[in-house]
């Protein structure tokens, strides 16, 4: 099942205000002059998706504290925070609520290798089912899918388009073309893999929230609601102490129901005291009486298993003495018993039937008793733990008291005391209830981290059955993906170029029978740039690939148009056939395919629905000055 990956929204959370920019299907066009925040938006998005840094803006710099950044994957919402300026903090992950309509903290994962599965990069790949894969003996990152959909100014024309130069880069290129086409050989297995090993990591969940549920179990804490009544129900114990001290202090009269109330409760606590621990000895008599109910069906069982055991081993005896009075039996019938005269076989199988019987009475009777043990053991845990806290609490009444009457001095002081105490261990439990709120914020999320690790189980499991029954012929695909390659250069007018086509074996575009980058000329290598990123999104639009669904793009003029230093380029209209080109695209796969232009100003034929940011560096266009509106730029 592909997981269509789509941009929401970034946000640049300011010290003054934050900077917001809204995405839509299609295309989105950003514009505006140099040095007004065009660029780093796409810089944003990427720091947001675990690059290991990012310029160091100035406007940015001193207005702005963190980066978010919200989007859909398949049919699930997140938003991703991270620090701007802290390049080693970890990111912080939110996932939506429909029931309540807000995001939720999930995790904080670090900007890390896919290999640490508290990373970032492990987090996107799992929700696009490529998890726990690897391709040349390294850990697939989603960074190498991500290198197909951003094409960065400064990568646009120089002749590396997939960093194919240099062995480090390129180790990895040629599998993630395979693998966003679904022909990478050994991506079947990996899957399978990824599947067991996501298994493992279900039951690692699963072990820890068995153990949140045991603590909250022992503050008899279980839920929200048990939560806020007890909260309640202390609140208003506080604010009534609370009244009657303000009445001591205001009236100067004691209660002399108050006054006795810590010794009431101290006599009380004692009785209970006293009661449980009688129960405490007659359910351990109970359990010692059950014990021995049980070793006794183990031993009546044992004594079956035993008699049985002797009838196979006398069948192989034939007696001649009485084993009892050593008398000679006498008995000419071989067919019968020697010691009872019964018939030997109708005998002894009757009699092992019934003992037989009589042996699975007993053991599921032992079953029964053993379950019924269970219980009478976890009530005697529960009479124990109360009367743990009967004890606790009587220690700290008898402490107080004993306080009260070291510092005796008048009955009012005396009160006051009592019931500042009071109000004080009133305030402690309600901070111990906060303290176990956490928890159970704490395991809200970790049952939300079960429901998205459940889920991309089932969703690999999917892709696993999907893949199996996937086959796709890669001359085929490559013909295909070298057609789009071809018709894309021909939209863009490129000048006296022809015969277009992708590499069978090394997956780079050629041109004219020749290597892209042997051109020599940059604003051909920036056409041909766009054209080779925009026919793979193309062509993996299909479900059973695995394109992110999304492709940025930076500064397509760049090279091209007035300031071309190659007069072929100098024409506008090639300009022109590039936006009309993403205008078609717009047209064509608005559901299948985002699109995020950035570029220094549009041609009037631009739909100004498409262009979602403009700015105009000056303030004098009724626009605004540049992403962080409130500064000026220079």
């Amino acid at each position: 099942m592909s997981k269509r990956f789509k941009l929401l929204k970034l946000a640049l959370i300011g010290v003054r205000k934050n900077y917001e920019v809204n995405f839509k299907d299609g295309l989105n066009y950003i514009s505006g002059p140099t040095s007004t925040g065009k660029t780093s938006i796409l810089e944003m998005i990427n720091y947001s998706l675990g690059a290991s840094s990012h310029k160091d803006y100035i406007e940015i710099g001193q207005s702005c504290k963190s980066v978010e950044l919200e989007v859909m994957v398949n049919d699930e919402k997140f938003k991703i925070i991270r620090k701007l300026f802290q390049f080693n903090e970890p990111v912080a992950i939110f996932t939506w609520n429909e029931k309540v309509n807000t995001y939720e903290f999930l995790d904080k994962l670090d900007v890390d290798s896919p290999s640490n599965e508290k990373s970032l990069s492990a987090f996107l790949l799992e929700k696009l089912d490529l998890s726990n894969i690897k391709v040349a003996n390294q850990a697939f990152s989603f960074r190498d899918v991500y290198k197909f959909s951003y094409l960065r100014q400064t990568e646009i024309d120089n002749e590396n388009i997939m960093g194919e130069k240099h062995w480090a880069t390129s180790i990895k290129r040629k599998p993630t073309f395979e693998i966003i086409f679904n022909i990478y050989d050994e991506l079947l297995a990996e899957l399978k893999t990824s599947l067991r090993m996501k298994q493992e990591e279900l039951r690692d969940l699963q072990i820890k929230l068995d153990g949140i549920h045991e603590f909250l179990a022992s503050t008899e804490i279980i839920n929200f609601e048990t939560y806020l009544e007890k909260k309640e129900l202390i609140n208003n114990t506080i604010h009534e102490k609370q009244k009657q001290l303000h009445e001591i202090k205001s009236k100067g009269k004691t209660d002399d129901k108050l006054t006795l109330s810590l010794q009431n409760k101290i006599v009380s606590l004692k009785s209970d005291i006293q009661k449980i621990e009688k129960s405490i000895s007659d359910q351990n008599e109970y359990l010692n009486k059950l014990t021995l109910l049980r070793n006794q069906y183990i031993s009546e069982k044992d004594k079956i298993d035993f008699i049985i055991d002797g009838y196979h081993a006398l069948e192989k005896f034939d007696f001649i003495n009485c084993p009892s009075c050593l008398q000679p039996i006498e008995n000419d019938k071989p067919q019968l018993c020697g010691l009872c005269g019964k018939e030997k076989a109708n005998a002894d199988i009757d009699e092992v039937m019934e003992l037989k019987l009589q042996k699975q009475r007993l053991a599921k009777k032992l079953k029964e008793l053993k379950s019924f043990n269970i219980t009478e053991v976890a009530n005697l845990e529960t009479l124990i733990k109360q009367s743990d806290n009967y004890k606790t609490d009587l220690y700290s009444l008898e402490k107080e008291l004993l306080h009260l009457h070291k510092n005796y001095i008048n009955p009012f002081i005396e009160q006051m005391e009592q019931l500042n105490y009071e109000i004080g261990e009133d305030n402690r439990i309600l901070r111990e209830l906060d303290n176990n709120y956490k928890i159970l914020l704490e395991l809200e999320r970790f049952k939300k981290l079960i429901d998205i690790k459940d889920k991309a189980i089932s969703d690999l499991r999917q892709r696993i059955n999907q893949t199996e029954n996937i086959s796709i012929n890669k001359e085929l695909l490559i013909e295909s993906l070298s057609k789009q390659f071809n018709d894309i250069l021909k939209a863009f007018k490129f000048p006296k170029l022809e015969n277009a086509y992708i590499d069978g074996k090394t997956y780079l575009p050629y041109v004219r029978e020749r290597l892209y980058r042997e051109l020599g000329s940059l604003a051909g290598v920036t056409l041909i740039t766009m054209a080779y990123y925009l026919a793979i999104a193309v062509e993996a639009r299909s479900e059973k690939y695995n394109h992110l669904g999304f492709i940025v793009i930076d500064s397509p003029r760049k090279n091209l148009g007035a300031k071309a230093d190659d007069e072929l380029f100098k024409d506008e209209d090639i300009f022109n056939s590039i936006i009309k080109f993403f205008i078609s695209m717009d047209e064509k796969y608005q559901n299948d395919i985002q699109l995020i232009v950035v570029n220094n100003g549009y041609p009037t034929f631009l739909d100004r629905k498409h262009v979602i940011k403009e700015f105009d560096g000056d303030g004098t266009k009724d626009l605004p000055y540049g992403l962080i509106d409130d500064i000026q730029y220079s």
